[in-house]
């Protein structure tokens, strides 16, 4: 069958080039004579010698077209040219765990030997497909490749080897009928995975198989040796302390020395025992749900069981000055898993300074403002008053808070970088000054109204957000005049007034915060300035926006990352090995980013550099295995899957057209037909020889 069989009528050229070796004609051979004088005259008659020359390119030129025509004209593999497949074929579908897991022990090895017994044990009319899953990427190496060339896999086979990403069977096994495809034959479902508790969804019907296929577990996992760093951050109120939890999922204790380096150099290290976990109490196997056991009643046997598979240790004295620091826990020695040996961390210390830009700096406003901030002792902040124009001389980065009191006054180069700022981790509290000509728009989707000038109150409050603690204090603030807002769908309303108008907006802006209040701080609007609520809002908005005096900061592998990055600053990222994570174009576009390296990542942008810490997901560390009888209720739900009434029926094999082929064909041809052509055809130059 053809695709488009009328192109076929291309084959009628293949006359020209018979036609043009038929009429080619020798030249005749002149030989020298003697005077005509003395012959009789008569009439010559000349005759051509035509026949056909040049038997090989003649046919190279008709092959070139036939091809073409061919080509052109689609031609499908049909049944009968394509290999019988028996119709008690199946597809064997192999699924390997890539995860960080995967690196314990003899796992990875386990889990070659078990895909190479997979494919030697397929029947010759089967078909192999060979899938990885890491992550949230799950990646088809081969699809739907025969038997006989099952040395595609076993070669694409030793050269995968174990990644950092966590595997979550939820999300494999939902996505299943995707990467399966449609229609395919009975389909054998090989998961090779060392069955990790933690990879396990919260909901059992997650695990369901798809229609037509028959899950096979192969469970190539062993002990459970391994520690790790769990987390590390400062201690409550405590800038100095830095307090690391190390834990284990071995059954016998465990040894490390934990090492603490900051910007790249060691600071100090501590010896730690990590205490054995202790096996679950019995009632603990309940299949309810799949792969967590059944909770214990008991807080305190919860509890005593986290911290005997655990350990704190603290490191205390740390003096640190004002900036970005990077931190790094590492244990000594390192185990099989050594992705989870090291914590990265970025600890913001907060600079304590807090830039306050104000129409006046010495008016009413920026004192009130200046007043409340400077009233809080923890963290203590410092205040820097800017007028209109200044902002552009500011390094932002260096601030933990900005504060406008008249938005009116920024330009729109100002509101540019202050979005920029945000995005990039930082925080504003705006108050909307008392004319909106030349105010320029800094968060996208809020739209300001008009004045209103009818006199209302506050009539509710969120009352559980850390900024706002008494409701009864709103409610004695007279608001004689206030702007309608129209808040944007990400945007959150803390305060409301009688008629429904938003008083108090927050918006999470990628890392960043920003507060907006919709009137300012005039006698002629309000009265908030007067009433101590005032210094107690301010403070706590301040503390609230600027955060601890030092927080952690990290992200984890596969998680989407705001880069802070926008169009008219630009900037670049750099992974741990120095090498630029997004192109030019990207770099000014991407609003996120996916890491997919542990350790530090730099980030430039126009507010200076900045670092990113990204860490293995701890999840996967956690090296628990499945309960047996959890296993057994995902073996048995497979028989539970429904199947399809054609199922032992073979699929028509879809017909592959051959055109391409023939195009390369042609193409072969025609340069093999230029060289012929060109050794045939060339001008022989006559040489004369003298008798």
């Amino acid at each position: 069958m053809f695709i488009a069989p009328a192109l076929l009528a291309g084959l009628l050229a293949i006359g020209l080039p018979i036609w043009l070796h038929r009429v080619s004609r020798a030249n005749p051979l002149r030989q020298p004579f003697a005077s005509h004088m003395l012959l009789e005259a008569s009439e010559l008659q000349q005759t051509a010698k035509r026949t056909l020359r040049y038997w090989l390119l003649l046919a190279l030129r008709i092959a070139l077209l036939v091809a073409l025509a061919f080509a052109f004209a689609g031609p499908l593999l049909s049944a009968r040219i394509a290999p019988v497949v028996s119709s008690n074929a199946r597809l064997h579908a192999i699924v390997l765990d890539t995860s960080m897991s995967m690196q314990q022990g003899e796992r990875w090895e386990r889990a070659k030997r078990a895909v190479d017994a997979v494919i030697s044990g397929a029947a010759s009319g089967d078909m192999l497909m060979l899938v990885t899953a890491a992550g949230r990427r799950i990646k088809v190496l081969h699809d739907r490749v025969s038997v006989r060339d099952a040395g595609l896999l076993r070669t694409s086979l030793g050269q995968l080897a174990p990644g950092i990403e966590r595997l979550d069977y939820g999300l494999m096994m939902r996505t299943a009928p995707n990467w399966l495809g449609t229609p395919r034959p009975a389909t054998q479902l090989h998961v090779i995975t060392d069955l990790q508790q933690s990879g396990s969804p919260l909901r059992f019907a997650d695990l369901e198989p798809p229609v037509n296929s028959q899950l096979v577990l192969h469970d190539v996992g062993g002990d459970t040796d391994n520690t790790y760093v769990d987390s590390a951050a400062f201690a409550s109120r405590d800038t100095r302390t830095l307090a690391v939890k190390v834990k284990t999922s071995s059954p016998q204790a465990q040894r490390r020395e934990v090492v603490l380096s900051i910007d790249g150099k060691r600071v100090s290290s501590k010896n730690v025992t990590v205490q054995a976990s202790p096996p679950p109490p019995a009632g603990e196997g309940s299949p309810r749900p799949l792969a967590i056991p059944q909770a214990d009643t008991n807080p305190a046997a919860i509890l005593g069981r986290q911290l005997r598979d655990s350990e704190l240790v603290q490191f205390t004295g740390l003096e640190l000055p004002a900036g970005s620091h990077r931190f790094e826990v590492s244990l000594q020695p390192e185990d099989a898993i050594s992705a989870d040996d090291r914590y990265y961390a970025v600890i913001e210390h907060t600079n304590p300074r807090v830039l306050l830009l104000a129409r006046d700096t010495s008016g009413d406003d920026a004192a009130y403002f200046a007043a409340a901030i400077e009233s809080l002792t923890t963290p203590r902040l410092r205040v820097e008053r800017r007028g209109p124009g200044m902002l552009e001389a500011q390094t932002l980065s260096g601030y933990a808070l900005v504060v406008v009191s008249d938005a009116s006054i920024l330009s729109s180069n100002d509101a540019t970088r202050l979005r920029s700022y945000v995005a990039g981790g930082g925080s504003l509290l705006v108050t909307l000054g008392g004319s909106l000509e030349g105010q320029p728009e800094l968060m996208d989707g809020l739209q300001v109204g008009s004045m209103s000038s009818q006199p209302t109150q506050v009539a509710s409050v969120q009352t559980a957000h850390p900024v706002l603690r008494e409701a009864q204090d709103w409610h004695r603030v007279r608001f004689l005049k206030h702007w309608t807002l129209q808040p944007a769908e990400q945007d959150q309303v803390l305060v409301r007034l009688a008629d429904g108008a938003p008083l108090l907006i927050e918006r999470v802006v990628s890392a960043g915060r920003i507060l907006l209040l919709a009137a300012p701080l005039d006698r002629e609007w309000n009265d908030l300035a007067i009433h101590p609520l005032f210094v107690r809002f301010i403070s706590e908005a301040a503390r609230y926006l600027a955060g601890d005096d030092a927080s952690a900061v990290s992200a984890r592998i596969g998680a989407m990352v705001a880069t802070g990055l926008t169009g008219s600053s630009g900037g670049q990222i750099f992974d741990p090995q120095g090498k630029r994570v997004l192109d030019l174009n990207a770099a000014t576009s991407s609003e996120r980013f996916e890491p997919t390296q542990a350790g530090f990542y730099e980030i430039r942008g126009d507010n200076g550099p900045r670092w990113l810490a990204v860490n293995v997901d701890r999840r996967e560390s956690d090296l628990t295995r499945i309960v047996a009888i959890a296993v057994q209720r995902w073996r048995a739900l497979a028989a539970t899957a429904t199947v399809d009434p054609d199922s032992g029926q073979q699929p028509a094999a879809p017909r592959q057209s051959l055109g391409y082929f023939l195009l390369l064909l042609a193409a072969v041809l025609a340069i093999v037909e230029l060289l012929m052509a060109n050794h045939y055809l060339r001008v022989h130059r006559e040489m004369r020889t003298t008798p």
